[in-house]
């Protein structure tokens, strides 16, 4: 087992990452003339631009070192991860079908999940020792 710190890390970047690639779907779909190129770039577009901010985030909070984060590191990280997960799954969803409640629920959990993830995850690393 990795030290949790190598844990943390790796989670820092696989939440971003998985969001990230879930909103490359709805693009893929409408190149394959699945979904409209519009309605790919309104999911994919906010997606992308916050997956790429968490990572940019995830990077800049980053300690060098073996600090052990918090136990409560988990119960701090899940909601934001919970939510961005939820807006991944809406992007997954927008690759099939074009339903207007996908983009504004998206569009809700975007925000809100990353600042939760953002503020668990600066937390987390202040915390660890």
């Amino acid at each position: 087992m990795p030290p949790a710190s190598r844990s943390l890390r790796l989670l820092a970047f696989a939440i971003p990452a998985a969001l990230a690639v879930s909103a490359v779907q709805p693009l893929l779909a409408a190149f394959t003339q699945q979904v409209s190129l519009l309605w790919a770039l309104e999911l994919a577009a906010p997606s992308l631009l916050v997956a790429g901010l968490l990572m940019v985030a995830g990077r800049l909070t980053d300690r060098k070192g073996d600090a052990q984060p918090p136990w409560y590191s988990a119960w701090a990280l899940l909601p934001g991860a919970f939510l961005l997960a939820g807006a991944a799954s809406m992007c997954l969803f927008g690759a099939f079908v074009e339903i207007p409640q996908i983009r504004v629920v998206s569009w809700e959990l975007l925000p809100v999940g990353a600042i939760g993830w953002a503020a668990a995850l600066v937390w987390v690393r202040r915390a660890a020792r």
